[in-house]
């Protein structure tokens, strides 16, 4: 409960993973590299249409390149997680199929290129991960074994693309992490540690890549109980990017499960804040988590009638049908601090 579904962290490197320029073919000239650099940073700090600007923008220089709809799918889906709200999915899903087909074409006329090939992978990725955070790990598995084998011969191609090395090392992670949820693969090898080494070789090594490298990582130390590695990241994540709820998240979940209350409360309350500084309810179900965790937080802190507070306001939103199961368990954990706290247990 502590945590908000690591799976949509853990797999940012399938929404943000940006690209190194390839100098020899000038497969991505200057312009381009500009104009993806700010794509990242505009979407780390939930600039979401400030990043769609510069992806038409793209799609209108290079018609035929499938950075453009690729990259304005990536700053789609990560509104769509950001505030958990799917409504603009068929829109998410024509995108990624555009940059699939001219990732496609571009591999045939530039075959000793690595660039189409991620292209081709990381939008496969994309189907992998809804099955994934949908807990539907054979298929995730199955789309994810065929985006990682592109992104390996993107690898093949140019070792030194060292921003491919998150998609990679994310997978290679999370495939070991649950592959025994998955019955016909019964012998799947560990390679948790060599998927950090890889994520981390982004961070450091990565042109375009560090903010969702060290996102990625954030959740995976969480995941590993590594808390003091994952605290140092939290920190250098958020002095670079001041606010960003990507890391302010995890910086609220580590806080938690470190039993760091005062901590914990601030982060969600800094969330919870932004979220309500661009509207009253603009994300219903990540406004009713906040909510949920410091009523929580505050009932361990011995403040009943502020845990009793924010249990109340949790049980106020209208929940998307699609989230209401998701969305149950915070709904009794709210229930179960409104009978405890006015029966003062």
């Amino acid at each position: 409960m502590a945590q908000r579904n690591t799976l949509t962290f853990g797999l940012l490197s399938l929404l943000l993973l940006p690209f190194r320029l390839v100098a020899q073919d000038n497969y991505f000239p200057p312009e381009m590299q500009e104009k993806v650099h700010a794509i990242v940073q505009h979407s780390v700090m939930q600039e979401y249409a400030a990043a769609r600007s510069l992806c038409l923008e793209l799609e209108r220089r290079y018609p035929d390149h499938p950075a453009g709809p690729f990259f304005r799918a990536a700053v789609l889906q990560s509104k769509m997680m950001d505030y958990e709200n799917y409504a603009q999915l068929e829109e998410f899903f024509r995108l990624t199929k555009r940059a699939v087909a001219l990732a496609r074409k571009d591999i045939k006329r530039y075959p000793k290129n690595s660039w189409p090939y991620f292209f081709l992978g990381a939008s496969l990725g994309y189907k992998a991960f809804y099955f994934f955070r949908d807990k539907n790990y054979l298929q995730a598995f199955r789309d994810g074994w065929n985006a990682i084998k592109m992104l390996e011969l993107a690898l093949e191609r140019d070792s030194t693309n060292y921003d491919i090395y998150l998609g990679v090392g994310a997978f290679k992670y999370y495939k070991s992490k649950y592959g025994k949820f998955i019955k016909i693969l019964p012998f799947i090898t560990d390679e948790r540690e060599l998927g950090i080494r890889l994520v981390w070789r982004a961070i450091r090594q990565g042109k375009f890549a560090g903010p969702a490298a060290m996102n990625a990582l954030i959740w995976i130390y969480i995941e590993e109980k590594k808390y003091d590695e994952a605290e140092r990241l939290v920190r250098r994540a958020l002095n670079q990017y001041p606010g960003s709820r990507f890391f302010l998240w995890g910086k609220a979940a580590l806080a938690y499960k470190q039993k760091q209350w005062i901590i914990a409360r601030n982060a969600y309350q800094e969330l919870l804040a932004t979220y309500e500084k661009e509207a009253p309810i603009v994300s219903p179900f990540n406004q009713m988590v906040c909510h949920v965790m410091l009523a929580d937080i505050y009932q361990k802190m011995k403040a009943p009638q502020e845990a009793q507070r924010h249990a109340s306001l949790a049980l106020r939103f209208d929940i998307d049908k699609h989230l209401k199961k998701r969305a149950k368990i915070y709904h009794r954990v709210a229930n179960r601090i409104l009978e405890q706290t006015r029966t003062g247990e």
